[in-house]
Protein backbone atom coordinates (compact mmCIF):
# COMPACT_ATOMS: atom_id res chain seq x y z
CA UNK A 1 0.00 0.00 0.00
CA UNK A 2 2.79 2.16 0.73
CA UNK A 3 4.18 1.98 -2.48
CA UNK A 4 1.47 2.62 -4.11
CA UNK A 5 1.18 6.05 -2.22
CA UNK A 6 4.37 6.73 -3.55
CA UNK A 7 3.81 5.83 -6.92
CA UNK A 8 0.81 7.94 -7.19
CA UNK A 9 2.71 10.98 -5.64
CA UNK A 10 5.50 10.48 -7.48
CA UNK A 11 2.96 10.63 -10.70
CA UNK A 12 1.35 13.83 -9.72
CA UNK A 13 4.65 15.31 -8.64
CA UNK A 14 5.98 14.10 -12.41
CA UNK A 15 2.30 15.32 -14.34
CA UNK A 16 2.95 19.11 -12.40
CA UNK A 17 6.58 19.65 -13.12
CA UNK A 18 5.45 18.39 -17.15
CA UNK A 19 2.63 20.76 -16.94
CA UNK A 20 5.04 23.74 -16.11
CA UNK A 21 7.85 22.38 -18.47
CA UNK A 22 5.65 22.21 -21.55
CA UNK A 23 4.44 25.48 -20.77
CA UNK A 24 7.17 27.02 -21.31
CA UNK A 25 8.14 25.45 -24.57
CA UNK A 26 9.40 27.53 -27.14
CA UNK A 27 7.65 26.60 -30.16
CA UNK A 28 4.75 28.16 -32.38
CA UNK A 29 2.97 24.95 -32.10
CA UNK A 30 3.08 24.88 -27.86
CA UNK A 31 2.08 28.57 -27.96
CA UNK A 32 -0.89 28.57 -30.42
CA UNK A 33 -2.59 25.39 -28.53
CA UNK A 34 -4.07 24.36 -25.50
CA UNK A 35 -2.10 21.25 -24.09
CA UNK A 36 -2.87 19.58 -20.89
CA UNK A 37 -0.91 16.86 -19.18
CA UNK A 38 -3.77 14.67 -18.48
CA UNK A 39 -1.85 11.99 -16.34
CA UNK A 40 1.16 9.96 -15.90
CA UNK A 41 2.08 6.52 -15.15
CA UNK A 42 5.26 5.41 -13.95
CA UNK A 43 7.15 2.08 -13.60
CA UNK A 44 7.39 0.66 -9.99
CA UNK A 45 10.99 1.09 -10.39
CA UNK A 46 10.48 4.80 -11.62
CA UNK A 47 12.62 3.97 -14.57
CA UNK A 48 9.61 4.46 -17.07
CA UNK A 49 7.03 7.40 -17.61
CA UNK A 50 3.98 7.30 -19.96
CA UNK A 51 2.03 10.98 -20.10
CA UNK A 52 -0.43 10.95 -21.28
CA UNK A 53 -1.35 14.40 -22.98
CA UNK A 54 -4.54 16.27 -24.15
CA UNK A 55 -4.16 19.04 -27.16
CA UNK A 56 -7.30 20.95 -28.59
CA UNK A 57 -7.55 20.69 -31.97
CA UNK A 58 -7.47 18.14 -34.88
CA UNK A 59 -6.04 14.79 -34.75
CA UNK A 60 -2.78 16.15 -37.22
CA UNK A 61 -2.14 18.80 -35.26
CA UNK A 62 -2.15 16.17 -31.86
CA UNK A 63 -0.02 14.13 -33.71
CA UNK A 64 2.41 16.54 -34.82
CA UNK A 65 2.67 18.60 -31.23
CA UNK A 66 3.48 14.11 -29.11
CA UNK A 67 5.81 13.59 -31.81
CA UNK A 68 7.45 17.00 -31.40
CA UNK A 69 7.26 16.24 -27.22
CA UNK A 70 8.66 12.51 -27.91
CA UNK A 71 11.50 14.21 -30.37
CA UNK A 72 12.51 16.55 -27.29
CA UNK A 73 12.33 14.06 -24.63
CA UNK A 74 15.87 14.39 -23.73
CA UNK A 75 15.62 17.94 -23.14
CA UNK A 76 12.16 17.52 -21.20
CA UNK A 77 13.86 15.17 -18.90
CA UNK A 78 17.04 17.09 -18.16
CA UNK A 79 14.55 19.87 -17.54
CA UNK A 80 12.63 17.46 -15.00
CA UNK A 81 15.22 16.55 -13.32
CA UNK A 82 16.38 20.47 -12.26
CA UNK A 83 13.02 20.28 -11.50
CA UNK A 84 12.42 17.96 -9.20
CA UNK A 85 14.32 16.15 -6.33
CA UNK A 86 14.65 12.37 -7.34
CA UNK A 87 17.53 10.21 -7.61
CA UNK A 88 16.68 8.94 -11.13
CA UNK A 89 14.44 10.43 -13.29
CA UNK A 90 12.34 8.28 -15.81
CA UNK A 91 12.46 8.05 -18.98
CA UNK A 92 9.69 9.67 -20.25
CA UNK A 93 6.94 8.53 -23.33
CA UNK A 94 4.48 11.09 -24.68
CA UNK A 95 0.99 9.56 -26.35
CA UNK A 96 -2.30 11.50 -26.92
CA UNK A 97 -4.86 10.89 -24.31
CA UNK A 98 -7.87 9.55 -26.08
CA UNK A 99 -10.37 9.61 -23.07
CA UNK A 100 -12.46 13.03 -24.29
CA UNK A 101 -12.67 11.61 -27.44
CA UNK A 102 -14.09 8.07 -26.37
CA UNK A 103 -16.54 9.76 -23.90
CA UNK A 104 -17.60 11.97 -26.88
CA UNK A 105 -18.70 8.89 -28.87
CA UNK A 106 -20.40 7.33 -26.31
CA UNK A 107 -22.70 10.14 -25.46
CA UNK A 108 -23.17 10.42 -29.57
CA UNK A 109 -24.02 6.76 -29.10
CA UNK A 110 -26.22 7.10 -26.42
CA UNK A 111 -27.60 10.32 -28.06
CA UNK A 112 -28.36 8.11 -31.13
CA UNK A 113 -30.40 5.44 -29.22
CA UNK A 114 -32.55 7.52 -27.13
CA UNK A 115 -33.41 9.31 -30.59
CA UNK A 116 -34.26 5.78 -31.88
CA UNK A 117 -35.82 4.35 -29.11
CA UNK A 118 -38.23 7.23 -27.67
CA UNK A 119 -38.68 9.95 -30.20
CA UNK A 120 -40.35 7.48 -32.87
Amino acid sequence: MAANKRMSRVDAEVQKALANIISKFDDIDFATSLISVMKVETTSDFSFAKVFVSVLGEKEKKTRIVKKLNDNKKTIRYDLAHSLKMRNVPELMFVVDEVEEKAERILKLFEQIIKKHYIM
